[in-house]
């Protein structure tokens, strides 16, 4: 079976997918990547085909996902980065149009965020699966919704008032944006709803969380959705970090984008020297160029670095101060070390609110909060903790991608080979 993989150029969609891609040659199943040009190095390090988009323009993704300061719930700053993701709609389809007409894939494995591709697919006959390393972006008719600030659990009959509420702000809001921008719809070919009501970004047929149940807040899922666990890991060759310290370490970290927040974040990690004793503050500023780099910043209790690989860095540390992404998330639990979260854009509130609502962690809001929090975190009950940990463990997201495939594709599922060698 060959598949096209999907996703944009940014680490914390892209990369999952390479995981998933490289994994599922062990069954037989062959991934041809689509994305940025930006990153095709990288896939073809891999040893994976690319089909790079948008050659000639390979910032034109980052200019649609670094804004210069936070997009939150603001109506403007949404619409403004809706239509300039329908604007690249056209152009994508093209370029996708082509790969599958070359490579004649068996089915399209896309990122939530590149439903284009499954569109294209689907002109083509070809079934469609989306992944989800964020899952409570799913519309659903009870529970508590997303993007409304990171809302908690519903506790009490108030608490379900406001989620009522909240879904439907939520779906008004999006068909306020899509009559807004509805040429650009239009000339993208996509829409907001389906007829039935489904949320037209993703598959019909099956959508994979890349989560856990275990982390999220009860609701009713869409029928084609099912949780199949985190993928998290580096993809990217990297040598060990020179110079890090042995431990215990303290790990600072906004992720691969919120260019606008990073440039304080050493002056604030170094506040947070002493707030563990015995510990040396570590921070990642998220630049995958710099990796296997030695430390810019490098004193007693602080080392500033380019780039640290979670999984390699974690095992090392008691706690780690972080915004709420999904990799740094699931890598934190996944090792089993508390997480003080200060959200910062875009689902990160949500991650947030369920990292403290699930014991994985506490929440904060202000830098001036997470010393005290660290303290805080470093010394608590760990059980709720250690139970994600295991939990996490039961997962196999590669044989149930593998699953999901076989069965859309009506094809023959065949024993999985060996573990390819690291």
């Amino acid at each position: 079976m060959r598949i096209l993989v999907a996703a944009p150029p940014f680490a914390g969609h892209l990369h999952p997918l390479l995981v998933l891609g490289l994994g599922l040659r062990r069954f037989g199943i062959e991934p041809v990547v689509v994305t940025g040009v930006s990153k095709a190095p990288l896939v073809t390090e891999l040893g994976l085909p690319v089909v790079p988009l948008f050659p000639d323009d390979p910032g034109v993704f980052d200019r649609i996902s670094d804004t210069p300061g936070p997009v939150r719930s603001r109506p403007l700053s949404l619409v403004k980065q809706l239509a300039a993701n329908l604007d690249l709609f056209p152009g994508a389809a093209q370029q996708i149009d082509a790969a599958i007409t070359r490579h004649r894939p068996d089915a399209v494995l896309a990122d939530f965020t590149a439903p284009v591709a499954g569109m294209v697919g689907e002109r083509h006959g070809l079934p469609w699966v989306t992944t989800m390393p964020t899952p409570f972006a799913l519309e659903t008719r009870a529970g508590t919704p997303s993007y409304c600030g990171g809302w908690g659990p519903a506790r009490h009959a108030g608490h379900r008032m406001r989620d009522a509420a909240g879904r439907s702000v939520t779906r008004w809001t999006k068909r306020g944006m899509s009559r807004v921008l509805r040429s650009r719809f239009a000339a993208a070919g996509a829409q907001v709803y389906r007829p039935d009501g489904s949320e037209a970004a993703y598959s019909p047929t099956a959508i994979l969380g890349l989560g856990m149940t275990e982390l999220e807040f009860d609701r009713d899922w869409p029928a084609p959705f099912r949780m199949i666990g985190p993928v998290t890991g580096t993809v990217e060759p990297t040598p060990d970090p020179p110079g890090l310290a042995e431990g215990p370490l303290v790990l600072v970290t906004l992720g691969t984008h919120l260019r606008w927040a990073k440039d304080e974040l050493p002056e604030r990690a170094a506040a947070l020297v002493g707030a563990i004793p015995g510990t040396t503050v570590v921070v990642s500023l998220g630049e995958a160029a710099r990796r296997g780099r030695p430390p810019i910043v490098d004193r007693t209790g602080l080392q500033v670095y380019g780039h640290l690989p979670y999984d390699r860095v974690l095992r090392r540390c008691v706690a780690v101060v972080h915004h709420g992404g999904a990799g740094i998330t699931y890598a934190a639990i996944q090792a089993g070390v508390p997480a003080v979260v200060l959200p910062q854009d875009y689902d990160q509130f949500d991650f947030a609110a369920r990292i403290d609502a699930a014991g994985a962690g506490v929440r904060v809001r202000r830098w001036s909060q997470v010393p005290a929090a660290l303290a805080r975190v470093a010394s608590g009950d760990r059980s709720r903790l250690d139970a994600l940990r295991s939990a996490s463990a039961g997962y196999d997201p590669v044989t149930a991608t593998a699953q999901t495939l076989f069965r859309v594709t009506g094809r023959t599922p065949r024993p999985p080979g060996p573990p390819a060698r690291a």
